[in-house]
């Protein structure tokens, strides 16, 4: 078990940068979870702005469109002069400064209605809220009046469309609250797959290496000795990676974890767990140095997240990323963290078992194209494609 010892000894010098990994993961697991107890059921929100107004006009229909603005917004008094208007605007006292010309109210049954005058401080969204509140209430109320109603037959039509409440119910209604459990396991793919690939893979850089694995063919070791005990070495860290895991999610999810659903969630965590090792085992057959691991590592466990439902979720996904995603072993491991999320006790577990193994039959492939490719750049023989192009060449 000599390779398999100096596995070991090759991984320990790895432990600060794991235990790095594992402590922001956990930060940002445990951040995450802190939010589940906030109602997300408010998905929309008037805001509410302070505003001055000056009515020059003193008219029925200029006093309807100020009362209208007060519905949602607060009206604060202040001085009319320029400097004061600067002043009140500069200390956020209020957001806009209205003044209603005279002759408005008659101006709206003519062609162009009179312009109302907004200040608002430059750079800023609030002249062009508050130019769509009252061209909007204007555009009502000269509706009104056109279909011959009179003047205060009008505003109070105008005035009660506000009034109206319309009922919006979201599509399916499920439920955008998560479970303890969810949150600190919705996210394994992402952590398993940096921690199993920074921290394991420059190992098996090593053991590839050309002088290293010559120096193994030299020796009474076998090909399939050597790499026997690479993969049980891969395997006994990637677990202790995933007991590593359970257990800081035992402190951070108190007891939800040691229940039913806590339990299916690590089953379908090792699952995935040995698909990342596959693809430890694959990296460490091709790549050559160190300096690449991290790059790669960004890039597979950040491209799975974003492609799979990890970090958006999969309504949010399109049609032809979902299909893509079908071809990714995270998107499984999702399925199963939703499945198990929305767990009733004696609910049917055959959908689970058919993601957790599908899961597995990735990680299978995985290693059977490892240990192919070991073969292959080992023992030296020929690629049939290879093969055929030094004969056309001859």
């Amino acid at each position: 078990m000599q390779v398999y010892k100096v596995f070991f000894q090759i991984l320990n010098k790895q432990k600060g940068q794991i235990i790095m990994y594992l402590g922001i993961f956990m930060g940002i697991a445990l951040a995450v979870s802190s939010q589940k107890g906030k109602s997300t059921e408010v998905a929309f929100e008037a805001s509410s702005y302070q505003f001055a107004i000056f009515d020059e006009d003193n008219s029925s229909v200029s006093k309807a469109l100020i009362q209208n603005l007060e519905t949602n917004n607060e009206r604060v008094t202040i001085v009319d002069s320029k400097e004061s208007i600067q002043d009140e605007l500069y200390n956020r006292n209020v957001y806009s400064v209205l003044r209603i010309p005279e002759g408005f109210g008659d101006s709206l049954k003519d062609e162009e209605v009179k312009k109302i005058d907004i200040t608002s401080v430059p750079g800023t969204v609030y002249k062009e809220t508050f130019e769509s509140l009252t061209t909007q209430y204007i555009t009502v109320l000269r509706g009104y009046l056109a279909g011959g109603f009179t003047e205060e037959e009008a505003i109070k039509k105008a005035g009660s469309v506000d009034d109206s409440e319309i009922s919006v119910a979201v599509e399916g209604g499920s439920s955008t609250k998560h479970s303890s459990v969810y949150h600190f396991f919705a996210y394994v793919p992402y952590i398993l797959l940096s921690l199993c690939i920074v921290g394991i893979s420059p190992v098996l850089v090593v053991f590839h290496k050309k002088d290293v694995r010559d120096r193994i063919q030299c020796s009474s070791y076998s090909l399939m000795k050597t790499n026997r005990e690479l993969i049980l070495g891969t395997v006994t860290a990637g677990l202790l990676f995933g007991v590593l895991y359970f257990l800081c999610s035992l402190i951070g999810a108190g007891g939800a974890v040691i229940s039913v659903k806590g339990v299916l969630a690590c089953i379908n965590m090792f699952a995935f767990l040995f698909v990342a090792l596959g693809i430890v085992f694959l990296l460490g057959q091709v790549l050559k140095k160190t300096t690449a691991i991290s790059m790669v590592s960004n890039v597979l466990a950040l491209g799975m997240s974003f492609l799979t439902g990890i970090f958006v979720p999969l309504e949010f996904l399109g049609d032809g990323i979902i299909q893509f995603a079908h071809f990714l072993p995270s998107y499984w491991y999702i399925l199963g963290v939703r499945l198990i999320d929305t767990y009733t006790e004696g609910a049917d577990l055959t959908l689970l078992w058919q993601y957790v193994g599908i899961q597995l039959l990735f990680a299978a492939a995985i290693i059977a194209v490892g240990l192919a490719y070991s073969r292959i750049k080992t023992v030296g023989i020929a690629l049939p494609f290879r093969k055929s192009q030094e004969e056309g060449a001859k």
